[in-house]
């Protein structure tokens, strides 16, 4: 079997871009590289370009039985908010397709390829099955791409995107975030540097790169509509429109699974408009799951009740959610709490509100980041992880560490953390300051709740058992559905 995994960034990327999704895309190819009669190759494509301008793909150096590729000159940048406004290019491109197509047919074909997103893509890519019905199309959500260009259905920095409004609410979603051609002088400088070795300075100049932009851009509007005609809004909208109902269209007349990470992922998609016949949960593997831990690390004896935070000081990551809500317990909640918060000191004010809150709570432990091997240190004597997004974060891995190491997690029910449990006492509901106390009070005044937690626990998956599981996908019968695939989607 030959099996084609595309993701916008190489798994093994020397600055390690591409987010957890490239991790996991690495921890699956290790697993299938040494099997028995399977071939893999990558792709990855919306950030290699050169000064020919020419679309084509070209071969990397293989990375021992894997081959690699990438795409040189793609009509859309990666990730997908670098090319936020050129959704008309996304739908309408047929060139990419075609590059695709004779690529398949030159390596000798594919009998599956695994998008891991369409980000770097052009969407009449997913026509190849017009060409090649025997190809097996899978597509895995691990982000709303799809859906949203900024890929997290997160509006405009500060709420969930439940209504786009047909795209009108698109317009102004952005802010001020550099633009395609910004991002593709840094890919271009990027893609001579590997070519001479040096790809280690590259992650570096694009950090130094953006604050420079920052500074220039400081007193710049970000792209508004109010400057915009009428005329010019409306065509832009509709654009953001026509990139989610094409989407929609295209996925279910050509693909053949959409895995979703979550349920919550699963319901979000199929309220899209997904087809429930294509689209299935498909929790991933994880590396933590060897070792989990099927009870709490730590027992609570019902004194004083450590909780963590992990990740990043983010609106949208409920940071700020979570230290307004600790600010607002009452005196005798929080003194029987210990807290620990471990998140980069990117707000100064948030750092020094934390700061005049000690005397409120039993203890305060900060750190400014962690690295991975802190992490047993962080979590030292901590009885609950909050994971208290905003948005519908896909599966946080946060929430995934926490639990393996026999941490409970109260959860916001936004995305999936919450289903590593369907115990009701460790869901709140998200931006509800009401809730999140109660939820807290009552695991204070009731610890044999925990209990509940692990009895109705969601087992996290290892890297072996998911790796079966996708088997089973590229392995499965093409008649699963009948699809038409000599016929346009309209």
């Amino acid at each position: 079997m030959k099996i084609l995994f595309y993701y916008w960034m190489q798994y093994n990327d020397k600055n390690s871009r591409g987010g957890g999704v490239q991790v996991y895309l690495r921890n699956v190819i290790e697993g299938l590289r040494n099997k028995e009669n399977v071939q893999v190759y990558t792709l990855s494509s919306g950030t290699a370009y050169n000064l020919s301008g020419k679309c084509y793909i070209e071969r990397l150096p293989d990375d021992r039985n894997v081959k690699r590729y990438q795409v040189v000159n793609s009509p859309m940048l990666a990730p997908s908010k670098t090319s936020f406004f050129n959704q008309k290019i996304y739908t309408t491109d047929m060139q990419l397709k075609h590059v695709l197509l004779n690529f398949i047919n030159e390596i000798g074909g594919i009998d599956v390829i695994h998008f891991q997103s369409l980000e770097g893509l052009t969407l009449k890519c997913l026509e190849i099955k017009k060409d090649l019905s025997h190809i097996k199309l899978i597509l895995s959500l691990h982000n709303y791409q799809v859906f949203c260009p900024q890929v997290n259905l997160w509006k405009h920095n500060s709420i969930s995107c439940d209504n786009f409004h047909e795209g009108r609410d698109c317009l102004t979603c952005l802010g001020n975030h550099p633009g395609a051609e910004t991002f593709k002088k840094y890919y271009l400088f990027d893609y001579y540097l590997r070519k001479v070795r040096l790809e280690g300075y590259s992650r570096s100049l694009m950090n130094k790169a953006k604050t420079l932009y920052r500074l220039i851009s400081r007193e710049k509007k970000s792209k508004s509509s109010i400057a915009l005609g009428k005329d010019v809004i409306a065509s832009l909208a509709n654009d953001f429109f026509y990139m989610r109902t094409q989407n929609v269209k295209m996925i279910n007349h050509y693909v053949d699974h959409v895995l979703c990470v979550s349920n919550r992922v699963k319901q979000i998609a199929l309220n899209m408009g997904l087809s429930q016949d294509i689209v299935v949960t498909n929790y991933i593997g994880t590396k933590f799951a060897a070792k989990q831990k099927f009870t709490s690390a730590y027992s609570f004896s019902g004194r004083i009740l450590t909780i963590a935070y992990m990740g990043y000081m983010r609106r949208d990551k409920g940071f700020f959610f979570l230290l307004d809500a600790l600010e607002r317990l009452p005196k005798e909640v929080s003194k029987r709490l210990a807290v620990v918060i471990a998140a980069r000191f990117d707000d100064v004010l948030a750092v020094k509100k934390i700061n005049e809150l000690r005397p409120k709570f039993a203890e305060i432990r900060l750190y400014n980041g962690y690295m991975h091997n802190q992490i047993p240190e962080i979590t030292n004597g901590v009885h609950l992880g909050i994971v208290p997004v905003l948005w519908e974060d896909n599966l946080p891995q946060v929430a995934i560490e926490f639990k393996a190491m026999g941490i409970p997690v109260l959860a916001s029910n936004r995305g999936g953390a919450s289903e590593l449990s369907s115990s009701p006492y460790f869901i709140f509901k998200s931006n509800n300051y009401q809730d999140f106390e109660k939820k807290l009070i009552n695991i204070i005044e009731n610890p044999s709740i925990f209990s509940d937690y692990w009895d109705k626990q969601l087992r996290l998956k290892d890297m072996n058992s998911h790796i079966h599981e996708l088997m089973d996908f590229y392995d499965a019968a093409n008649d699963l559905r009948a699809i038409v695939c000599d016929n346009e989607v309209k």
